[in-house]
């Protein structure tokens, strides 16, 4: 029985697994949930990161409507997070690319990376219990999709699997995936230097 072929999702995951490891490490090293200071610099973070991709959620791309990509953005609530604790949101990094020049497949890339981020904010969320936030106060950003977090994750990877992209635009979205990697991992080392 000959192998099924690779999904482009899992091409995505296998081409990333490293740096999303390596991130996932450099956080958990940095220790957020110690205490409310140190979650404050993982909230900086997640603006910085959420700031720059905000605008990508809202452009025209081929996924389907019933994904509600603006529906999905969260720097409101990483907003009102910093709020709650008394912090002022940080705006003073440049942002690493201008979103009305990004292509649909680089963008897609970056995107799977904020989205796929959501599956991990679950065990985030419990830690962040321990310093009294929860999906109300401190810790909004964390909270799952209404629909439940794996099956957010499920309708977005499943419509990204549907894309007919050439070569060309599957390399652009791998890319754009990796980048965000770096981004991340980027924003990750100054916000807890």
């Amino acid at each position: 029985m000959p192998a099924r072929p690779t999904s482009r999702s899992q091409r995505l995951m296998q081409a990333t697994r490293s740096a999303h490891d390596g991130l996932d490490n450099r956080i958990i090293s940095a220790e957020p949930f110690q205490d409310r200071d140190h979650y404050v610099r993982l909230l900086e973070m997640q603006y910085r990161f959420h700031r720059a991709i905000h605008e990508l959620y809202g452009k025209a791309l081929p996924l389907p409507p019933a994904l509600d990509l603006p529906g999905r953005g969260r720097l409101d609530r990483v907003r009102q997070d910093l709020a709650d604790l008394g912090r002022s949101p940080p705006d003073d990094l440049p942002l690493p690319f201008n979103a009305a020049r990004m292509d649909p497949a680089t963008t897609i890339g970056w995107l799977w990376v904020a989205e796929g981020s959501t599956l991990g904010a679950a065990s985030l969320l419990k830690r962040a219990g321990a310093l009294g936030l929860d999906e109300t106060f401190g810790a909004r950003h964390l909270a799952g999709h209404p629909d439940g977090r794996a099956k957010s994750w499920k309708s977005f990877t499943a419509a990204v699997d549907a894309l007919d992209l050439d070569q060309v635009d599957d390399a652009l979205m791998l890319n754009g995936a990796r980048d965000a990697f770096l981004y991340v991992r980027t924003l990750a080392d100054d916000s807890f230097a």
